[in-house]
């Protein structure tokens, strides 16, 4: 909350807790599984906009250190899958250590929107 005004993930979260609690038992039985997904990516879409930017600048810093030319996300990682491919990484080393860093890294980050309980696990 920024002052007296929610941020992107309050305004969300209560948007997922009207659907859930007000919404969902009104709707016909052959629209909760609809609803329970719009529930469900409203919370994926929480979880993002409240991401900590210390975490994603952690897992950029990563992608850096293998290397990239510094453009955007989707691209170094395009161009990071091509570079595995052409079998850049597959000799051991410090190479090899900072992919596998990266790959935790992202993957932690992915899994902490899309599915945190499977962490818990």
């Amino acid at each position: 909350m920024t002052g007296d005004r929610p941020d992107g993930a309050a305004l969300l979260a209560e948007a997922r807790r009207a659907l859930l609690e007000e919404l969902l038992p009104l709707l016909p039985a052959d629209r909760r599984y609809q609803a329970l997904m719009v529930a469900s990516a409203m919370a994926i879409a929480g979880r993002e906009v409240a991401q900590p930017e210390d975490e994603l600048r952690r897992v950029a810093e990563e992608l850096a250190a293998l290397g990239g030319a510094g453009g955007d996300a989707a691209d170094e990682e395009r161009r990071l899958a091509q570079d595995i491919r052409s079998g850049l990484y597959d000799a051991p080393g410090a190479r090899r250590i900072a992919l596998c860093r990266y790959l935790r890294a992202a993957t932690l980050a992915r899994v902490r929107i899309s599915n945190p309980k499977a962490l818990a696990r």
